[in-house]
């Protein structure tokens, strides 16, 4: 029987004594309604449900049985002192704040739990006693309650009681009319069941806890036995292998059901006498036992090292034993090879000294910890000092030359504050006054954690290597000054050789307007040689252009069939001559303008037509141009020359191209030439980004033929300019100043505007110049770069600054690069470069003419 506390009136039960017994439907009623309590509670917890399914099945039950208002239930805790507290499983019909029902509906399926000691439920799990208050607001046990929490009228309290031990609490409250001891001895056996069960259910957790546990420990056992590199065997008190475990079963000697069940003596051979030994002492004396020893399997290599433990059951005095094998052989190939690296070390170390040496390089390392400074014995020598010699960081710097003994400081400093690497190339004095040129490298040592621990660093005796810099400086001075008089060299030649033939060309052009029957022929030879021999001039510095890289393309407007045709009509009168028909062959689809460079594209064709005349004695000459492609804004065109004379012979077909090669002497007496022609044909054809190719047998012609891409213009309705045609006095009212010092050429620039109509002042150079323009006001200044006293370039920003609107005409003889840059430098736009034709001049300021 439960003890039972009792504080206030005690109201009678209805069944109880003092009124009428209760109907045996009702008792019948209440203990089916018992019953079926256990049922559900055995259901849950066969079910393995969550113990609050149990406690609620059972406060609904005992509320309904009792006519109680609410109540709650749970399950007692200890702490480790052994003082219990309540776990709440279960609470009904309690309505509290909106706070306290949040905080209860969210931990309600991990419980709550009750430790106040200072309430009526407390005293219950304090004695373990049944307990009743009808008056509990005067009960001294009573303690107070949150907000919210419903008024308490009436308490009773129940414990859960199994084999003496207190398993739960249940108290319920507010029963109309309060609680007495016939509902406590009512609800006693069904406590009582309720505890053997929850007693149960408890212990059968335990267990399968226990086996869990005992499972995951077995499994995490294996998983770390088979995930080491040994070889592991447990064996029992009677040297059988039980149990085996390895990574790789491959590993083990045998198959793993041929190791189990078997002896040390059964499966180790001539090793099982040493094994069966290191056993029989470990079962006596409980020492671990080693053991190295070496494969028995023949061609195996292997050695293992053996490990034997004791393993002492709790439970029972048997013995087992643990094994271990490790393969060591990566263990003793490692000592071996430490011990042939320190061998190899050592020689390193002999060949670095040796290699210092004759690399005259010494090391340097300074403790930041200790302030200890250390040199190799290099730095020694290169210093001149005693190994003796105390030193010191900062010492170092007295090494160095004086004019660069502050940079040295400035690097160190930099690298000792902010850890800068530096490397530095500087003048060294040793102690005795030796200079010599050093590469001084230092930079930082941190450890694993990021902190500064040393200096390191190398000393390079560098002299012989900047000696040979020096040399190699000198020799670059030389090349670049031979280059540059070769350039001043080929300028001074182009203007002098260009300069008379400025006059030869214009002279003839002059004659050409108005020749007599018998000059004709003698102006047309005259005309060819001087165009020949500037031909060889232009090819000449074409190619010192292209060695150094030097020539652009222009992208401008011209038509491609007017070009050819022009080139046909200049080479007539030397085909005419040589008794050989010269013809052009042009698609009639080809599109009227194209953009590129109308001056390279006829320097190659000139080349190759120059050259099929030249060689051919019979026969005719072909200069055909075909439309290969045209779309997307692009036209291939392809240009070919044919010839019908000596033609090449097969081995000469690659050669041919390159500079300064004719096929043979013979060729260059008969023929003439600087056999740099073709070269510069195919470098043009290659800046086009096109291909030239070659046909040819000897006696049999011979057929060039090079492909290029040219844009299209957007409007294919422009039209490039004429040259020729201008009609007289169509500069008329234009006031030009010609500056020229060669009285020649004044003479031809005046014949070759004298039916423009333009009126003409001269000057012989930069000075006189001058004089005019504050004398009057030019439209236009035709202007030499080379004359004396004031040339060119130092009279246009005389000339920008007294008439700036007055525009500037370059006339030179000098057409290297670096002319055009100079001049655009000066803001000067028009050139001319000597010769020049006249239709060149004159559509110049027709343009100027068309702005006035």
């Amino acid at each position: 029987m439960l003890a039972t506390t009792i504080t206030g009136p005690q109201t009678i039960d209805p069944g109880g004594e003092g009124k009428e017994e209760t109907p045996l439907s009702e008792k019948m009623f209440r203990q089916q309604k018992l019953l079926e309590i256990l049922s559900h509670v055995y259901s849950d917890v066969a079910a393995h449900r969550n113990p609050v399914y149990a406690y609620e099945n059972l406060l609904q039950c005992l509320l309904d049985l009792t006519d109680s208002e609410y109540g709650f239930t749970g399950a007692i805790r200890r702490e480790q002192n052994m003082q219990p507290w309540l776990h709440s499983l279960a609470i009904a019909n309690v309505t509290w704040s909106k706070e306290i029902q949040t905080y209860y509906h969210t931990q309600i399926a991990e419980g709550l739990n009750f430790t106040n000691c200072h309430t009526l439920f407390r005293d219950v799990i304090n004695t373990g006693e049944a307990m009743i208050s009808n008056t509990p607001a005067t009960d001294e046990h009573s303690g107070a309650f949150p907000p919210g929490h419903p008024e308490l009228h009436a308490f009773l309290g129940l414990p859960i009681i199994f084999n003496q031990q207190l398993l739960g609490v249940v108290e319920l409250a507010n029963k109309t009319g309060g609680y007495n001891t016939d509902i406590i001895a009512f609800l006693q056996p069904l406590l009582q069941a309720f505890g053997s069960i929850m007693y149960a259910a408890g212990k059968e957790k335990e267990y399968r806890n226990l086996e869990n546990e005992h499972r995951e420990l077995t499994i995490e056992w294996d998983i770390l036995m088979t995930a080491l590199d040994d070889i592991v065997f447990e064996l029992n008190e009677q040297k059988i292998f039980t149990k085996a475990w390895c990574n790789q079963e491959s590993l083990l000697f045998r198959p793993k059901e041929e190791v189990l069940g078997k002896t040390i003596s059964e499966l180790l051979g001539e090793h099982s006498t040493t094994f069966n030994r290191m056993a029989d002492k470990l079962l006596i004396t409980g020492e671990p036992q080693e053991f190295i020893y070496q494969d028995i399997r023949p061609n195996l290599q292997h050695w293992y090292e053996l490990k034997m433990y004791l393993i002492k059951s709790r439970q029972s005095s048997s013995k087992r034993i643990l094994l271990l094998i490790r393969n060591i052989s990566t263990r003793e190939r490692k000592h071996t090879g430490y011990v042939q690296s320190q061998s190899e070390l050592r020689r390193s170390n002999q060949l670095l000294d040796i290699s210092q040496q004759m690399g005259k390089m010494g090391g340097w390392e300074f403790n930041v910890i200790t302030g200890e400074m250390y040199w190799t014995k290099e730095i020694y020598e290169l210093r001149e000092v005693p190994t003796d010699l105390p030193i010191s960081f900062k010492a170092s710097s007295s090494f160095y030359h004086p004019d660069d003994r502050p940079v040295f400081v400035a690097a160190r400093d930099n690298l000792i504050h902010n850890k800068v690497t530096y490397d530095l190339e500087l003048r060294h004095i040793s102690a005795k006054g030796k200079e010599t040129w050093v590469r001084t490298v230092g930079r930082p040592v941190t450890n694993n954690s990021g902190m500064l621990t040393h200096f390191r660093g190398i000393i390079m005796d560098i002299t012989a290597q900047k000696d040979a810099e020096l040399e190699l400086v000198a020799a670059r001075d030389s090349a670049q000054k031979a280059a540059q008089s070769r350039s001043e060299f080929l300028s001074i030649m182009s203007h002098e050789i260009r300069t008379p033939l400025n006059a030869i060309i214009g002279i003839a052009g002059i004659l050409e307007n108005n020749p007599s029957p018998e000059h004709t022929e003698v102006i047309q030879s005259l005309q060819f040689s001087a165009n020949h021999l500037l031909g060889l001039i232009n090819d000449i510095l074409d190619f010192s252009k292209m060695e150094a890289g030097k020539i652009e393309l222009e992208n401008i407007l011209f038509d491609p069939t007017e070009l050819l045709q022009g080139i046909a009509r200049n080479f007539q009168p030397l085909a005419k001559g040589r008794n050989i028909k010269l013809y052009t062959a042009i698609d009639n689809d080809l599109p009227k303008q194209i953009l590129g460079d109308p001056v390279r594209l006829s320097q190659i064709l000139h080349n190759l037509v120059n050259n099929a005349i030249k060689f051919t004695y019979e026969g005719a000459v072909c200069l055909e141009m075909h439309r290969e492609d045209h779309h997307d804004g692009k036209c291939r065109l392809t240009f070919t020359v044919r010839d019908t004379g000596i033609g090449i012979a097969p081995e000469m077909h690659e050669k041919i191209f390159d500079t300064f090669v004719q096929e043979d002497s013979a060729t260059t007496r008969n023929h003439g030439g600087t056999g740099l022609g073709l070269a510069i044909t195919k470098k043009l054809v290659e800046l086009y980004q096109g291909t030239i190719s070659l046909e040819s047998k000897k006696g049999e012609g011979t057929i060039f033929r090079f492909t290029i891409n040219f844009h299209l213009p957007e409007n294919q309705q422009q039209n490039t300019h004429k040259k020729s045609g201008y009609p007289p006095g169509f500069l008329q009212g234009m006031n030009l100043l010609v500056v020229e010092d060669n009285s020649i050429n004044i003479r031809i620039i005046e014949l070759q505007l004298k039916k423009s109509g333009a009126a003409i002042t001269t000057a012989i150079n930069g000075k006189q110049a001058l004089h005019k323009l504050h004398e009057q006001q030019f439209d236009g200044i035709i202007l030499d770069l080379h004359m004396p006293e004031m040339n060119g370039y130092e009279t246009i920003p005389h000339i920008k600054k007294l008439q700036p609107n007055t525009f500037i005409i370059v006339l030179t003889a000098d057409v290297m690069h670096e002319v055009p840059e100079r001049l655009a430098s000066l803001e000067v736009k028009d050139m001319l470069p000597k010769p020049y034709a006249a239709d060149d001049l004159l559509h110049m300021l027709h343009k100027y003419a068309k702005k006035a």
